[in-house]
């Protein structure tokens, strides 16, 4: 007797199905702890709505109000929008990095998600080489004084 697996077709979230989920808007006046509670709310509706990192910038900035909806368009127009979308980008990507090297990522501040990836490849491969050569030099001392304890015998 076999048993029937059921998979869930896979679907792209809209901004219609991140809206019924019902997103709060976020209107600057209410302080830390409104602003902090409404990203909780907001990142556990692009978790239920299954929404694409690529659009999650996208969806949220159209729950901004008033002065937050103001500063939003000021930094879009400064920054340009690419860039305005992509700081969240590189943000989450430098999030996930090992803490071996996630503050020198941080310190070095990239600009692009290029550049971003750059920094941390190269800091990896630093890492690896150094790990590397310290492993080798152990095995040298290790070789070198059961050789000693050998010639000692």
């Amino acid at each position: 007797i076999g048993v029937r697996r059921t998979e869930l077709a896979t679907h792209e979230c809209t901004y219609t199905d991140f809206l019924k989920c019902q997103p709060l808007p976020f209107k600057s006046t209410k302080g830390v702890a409104s602003l902090s509670q409404c990203c909780e709310r907001i990142e556990s509706v692009f978790h239920i709505s299954n929404c694409a990192a690529e659009n999650q910038v996208k969806f949220a900035t159209c729950t901004l109000h008033s002065v937050s909806l103001t500063w939003w368009n000021t930094h879009v127009q400064t920054v340009g929008h690419e860039a305005a979308y992509e700081a969240d980008k590189i943000e989450k990507y430098v999030g996930g990095l090992p803490d071996m090297i996630h503050g020198s990522v941080v310190a070095s501040k990239p600009k692009t998600m290029q550049e971003a990836i750059e920094i941390a490849t190269e800091l990896m491969d630093k890492k690896i080489r150094t790990f590397s050569e310290r492993e080798t030099a152990s095995k040298r001392k290790f070789e070198n004084t059961s050789r000693n304890t050998q010639n000692q015998q």
